[in-house]
C-alpha cells in the first residue's frame, strides 16, 4: 500500500504508507504543506479524494480508501 485515505467526520486524513506514495505526493502537493502531510495532518474532502485515488492508482500507486460511514 502507498497512500491510505482513512475517514474522519466529513474529510479523510491521508497518509503516506511508502516512499512511492510519499514521492508521489511531492509532485502534487506544495512545498508549504509538507510537515502537514510528512505527520498525517492532511484532510481532504471527498471530492479531493476521488481525484486524488484517480491520479494515484493511474499512476501505479496502490491506495487504500476506507469507506466513510453513511448516517442511517
Amino acid at each position: 500500500m502507498d497512500l491510505s485515505l482513512t475517514p474522519l467526520g466529513d474529510s479523510y486524513r491521508l497518509l503516506a504508507c511508502s516512499v512511492q506514495g510519499m514521492l508521489w505526493l511531492q509532485t502534487h502537493f506544495e512545498a508549504s504543506t509538507w510537515d502537514l502531510i510528512c505527520t498525517g495532518k492532511v484532510r481532504l474532502n471527498a471530492a479531493s479524494v476521488n481525484g486524488l485515488c484517480s491520479d494515484a492508482t493511474a499512476a501505479g500507486l496502490v491506495v487504500s480508501r476506507i469507506p466513510a460511514l453513511s448516517a442511517a
